[in-house]
């Protein structure tokens, strides 16, 4: 069995998430967004989805906390890269798709699309200061392990 650690995950495509960002406000800006509204959608839409994910009104509906299984002495620990790409489907994936599609139209949206996929990077960045280093996840599966102390 192969398992991602909660931290090195968000660790890991927290680059690839700003940098991505970062590429898409350029795309909006080289499709023909204006300086100004560019930069404005682009820190609205980080700091807006940063926001979100710490603040999910759907939390409230969630079960309670459920107890992490002892990870298997068998288990094999995936690689970072391979951990950080795997972290990118398919919230990652999907804002930047939608980004590039508005670039077309509307490359204003574009960069506050760009925006969120920066700030998703931004909430992985801040998250590790709450992820225990000993949980781990199958990510076929989505069962929580924790490395026995």
């Amino acid at each position: 069995m192969t398992v991602h650690s909660l931290r090195t995950r968000a660790l890991a495509v927290t680059p690839i998430r700003v940098g991505l960002g970062l590429l898409l406000l350029v795309a909006a800006r080289a499709a023909g967004a204006a300086n100004g509204p560019a930069l404005l959608a682009f820190g609205l839409g980080a700091l807006g989805i940063t926001f979100l994910v710490f603040n999910d009104p759907r939390a409230r509906f969630a079960a309670g906390q459920v107890e992490p299984l002892d990870l298997p002495d068998d288990a094999v620990l995936a690689p970072p890269w391979r951990q950080g790409l795997a972290a990118t489907l398919p919230s990652t994936v999907g804002v930047a798709v939608l980004a590039v599609v508005a670039l077309v139209a509307e490359p204003v949206l574009g960069a506050l699309l760009a925006g969120v996929c920066a700030g998703l990077g931004l909430a992985s960045l801040l998250s590790l200061t709450r992820l225990d280093p000993a949980l781990f996840a199958d990510p076929r599966t989505h069962v929580v392990y924790r490395r026995a102390a």
